[in-house]
């Protein structure tokens, strides 16, 4: 008969569990993680192979709850020389991202969680500094968002949302069709549309048949100047505020 393990709440093929405990309270449990050798070490800057081991490192840091105790992973790894880089790097264990203290997967749950709940609410929620769920909200939505897509924009609606008092304000562009935003810019100004349409090339300013907005004269100014194939017929006015 086998004996309990937790080891397949743990699907990372390149660490091995080689210690655990739980503290009196069950409030906390802690796990020790080393490099499984039966793999060669990956640099974490290029993902490429490993051409010798350089030193060995430790660290402690969070991972998802298990039931409702915040777990600690302590894990051994190796800083590694890598060819293709020319330099020095810690191994890519498929567990933690050089620059965070938590595994990768409570990263994601913290971003998941971000999605429907505010960064505080998200940091008292998980034990975590609210400094440190914004920087991860950040990261994955600069990865998910940060290269936007201006291929098939046919109709677009133009807007500017208020972020502050004292008339600090945002001009956001959207697909009109889809909903999804492909522009954000300071302030609302023509020099902020023109900073959109100066993305675009040619080809896709000639694709554009059609643009909804406020008919507000800075925007007006920045369309006729860089959509010569509109007609006026074919930028209309809103009075409702775009949603994103």
């Amino acid at each position: 008969m086998s004996l309990p393990t937790i080891a397949a709440y743990f699907p990372f093929r390149r660490i091995k569990i080689v210690n655990q405990a739980v503290t009196p309270e069950a409030t906390e449990a802690h796990i020790q993680v080393k490099p499984d050798k039966r793999f060669q070490p990956i640099c974490h800057g290029c993902g490429k192979r490993a051409c010798g081991v350089h030193s060995w490192s430790q660290r402690k840091f969070r991972d998802l709850h298990l039931a409702s105790a915040r777990l600690w992973l302590t894990c051994q790894y190796r800083k590694v020389f890598c060819a293709h880089c020319q330099g020095i790097h810690i191994e890519d264990l498929e567990l933690f991202d050089p620059y965070l203290r938590m595994t990768n997967r409570l990263a994601l749950y913290v971003y998941q969680l971000c999605q429907f709940m505010t960064v505080s609410e998200v940091a008292r929620h998980l034990g975590l500094n609210w400094k440190t769920v914004k920087a991860i909200d950040k990261f994955y939505l600069q990865r998910d968002y940060g290269q936007l897509d201006y291929q098939g924009l046919r109709l677009l609606a133009v807007d500017e949302i208020s972020i502050r008092k004292g008339q600090r304000y945002l001009t956001v562009v959207l697909d009109y069709l889809s909903g999804r935003v492909v522009f954000v810019g300071k302030e609302r100004k023509a020099k902020t549309l023109e900073r959109f349409f100066n993305k675009l090339t040619v080809k896709q300013r000639k694709a554009i048949e059609a643009i909804v907005m406020d008919m507000w004269d800075p925007y007006i100014k920045a369309v006729k100047k860089n959509c010569l194939r509109l007609k006026s017929s074919s930028i209309c006015s809103t009075s409702w505020p775009i949603l994103i």
